[in-house]
């Protein structure tokens, strides 16, 4: 069995001009959510082996909030290829893991993170993925290259305001 979790960045602060998008900062209210969301995870005993992010600002601030409650001796992996990536982007990532890791947190960005679940989650319908949403999608298969579109379940689904 292997399990993605599949997170979106909390929210950005859009209000400081000059500041490109790669380096937009999670605003008040996400630096609220992120450690929320990591303290529900992890309640619900959602832990994952890594965390692999996006190196925007924001999502490594959202996938370091994560870390200190889900792994704290671990470092976040980054990976530029996440940046506002397509399914196929973040298909290749988890494709290149070690067959030893049983879960795995991929931090990343809207249309990308919505469109996956959607592609891989074969009960989960349209996924609209809010910021600092969580999506646990689970495979019955032995190795990361393995995973197919279709072939996972959805354990559950976690946003701040639900």
């Amino acid at each position: 069995m292997k399990t993605v979790f599949f997170a979106r960045h909390a929210k950005s602060n859009w209000g400081e001009a000059g500041v490109s998008d790669f380096d937009r900062p999670i605003n008040s209210q996400g630096e609220v959510d992120a450690p929320v969301m990591a303290k529900r995870l992890h309640k619900k005993h959602f832990i994952p082996d890594i965390i692999i992010s996006s190196d925007a600002h924001r999502a490594l601030q959202t996938a370091n909030e994560y870390k200190k409650v889900l792994v704290p001796e671990q470092t976040v992996l980054k990976k530029s290829s996440l940046y506002n990536a397509l399914p196929a982007d973040i298909a290749q990532v988890l494709n290149q893991q070690k067959a030893s890791l049983s879960s795995i947190m991929i931090v990343g960005h809207n249309p990308g993170m919505s469109e996956i679940v959607s592609i891989y989650a074969k009960n989960s319908g349209s996924v609209d993925m809010p910021a600092c949403g969580v999506a646990v999608v689970q495979f019955d298969v032995e190795s990361w290259g393995d995973i197919k579109p279709a072939t996972g379940k959805l354990l559950a689904f976690e946003y701040p305001e639900k």
